[in-house]
């Protein structure tokens, strides 16, 4: 395992060096490396973009809803609907769709950092582009601060996006306050937008006979150079059960 956390440095500092290039949305979900055994899950994502006026786009409302189920142990299968605003009509349309499969590669607190590897398929039919992706999920405790990073390495292909290799780093710094409440810093760097800000999250456990929950997250976040036009604001409810 310690070469694998020498491995996920690497990817990690290869992302810094590059830019961690990404052309599809940038602030993504972060990931943590582990699976709830026989869990389900609805979740909802959503994502509220300006953009800088000066580049002649305009503001975009991404929503994606998903399903998932632990079909083992470790191993988590995921499937998306995705749907984007009409500048136009100002109504959402489905647009695409992603499959995710998230493998959880070390038990909690077996090693100094926790490990997972996130599979994903994307595919937007309204511009028939494609993109498929691997991701290493990391993760390390420190008494109350939790260190989370995702470092990923992205080909996409299509319509308006070129036949390439690139990199992409999400990472969060969150202080568990109480279940309930978890702020964080995170940073988001994409070859179009390096973003950074705040997040909340925390889970509300639900009474009844099954164990049943709901998590949030919300983050809002902020360009960190004059290249990046973009600000984000991302919105997640989570229901397991």
């Amino acid at each position: 395992m310690a070469k694998m956390g020498r491995a996920v440095l690497f990817v990690c500092l290869t992302a810094l060096a590059t830019g961690a290039r990404a052309d599809g949305l940038v602030a993504s979900k972060i990931y943590h490396p582990y699976v709830n055994p026989l869990e389900w899950e609805v979740e909802s994502q959503t994502f509220a973009r300006e953009h800088d006026a000066l580049t002649g786009e305009t503001d975009d409302v991404l929503q994606k809803l998903g399903f998932a189920h632990s079909i083992s142990d470790a191993v988590k299968a995921e499937a998306y609907l995705i749907a984007s605003d009409d500048p136009m009509s100002g109504n959402l349309d489905w647009i695409g769709f992603e499959f995710e499969a998230l493998v959880q590669l070390s038990e909690q607190g077996e090693y100094s950092f926790d490990y997972g590897v996130l599979l994903e398929l994307e595919r937007d039919w309204q511009s028939n582009n494609n993109e498929v992706s691997i991701k290493a999920l990391v993760e390390r405790e420190f008494g109350n601060i939790s260190l989370t990073l995702n470092p990923g390495v992205v080909y996409e292909w299509g319509n308006t996006r070129q036949h390439e290799f690139e990199t992409r780093l999400n990472g969060l710094l969150r202080y568990r306050y109480h279940r309930y409440l978890e702020p964080g810093i995170e940073v988001h760097l994409g070859q179009n937008a390096k973003m950074m800000g705040p997040s909340m999250g925390g889970q509300v456990r639900l009474s009844g006979a099954n164990v049943r929950s709901v998590s949030y997250n919300l983050g809002a976040f902020f360009p960190l150079d004059e290249d990046s036009s973009e600000h984000t604001i991302r919105l997640q409810i989570e229901y397991e059960f």
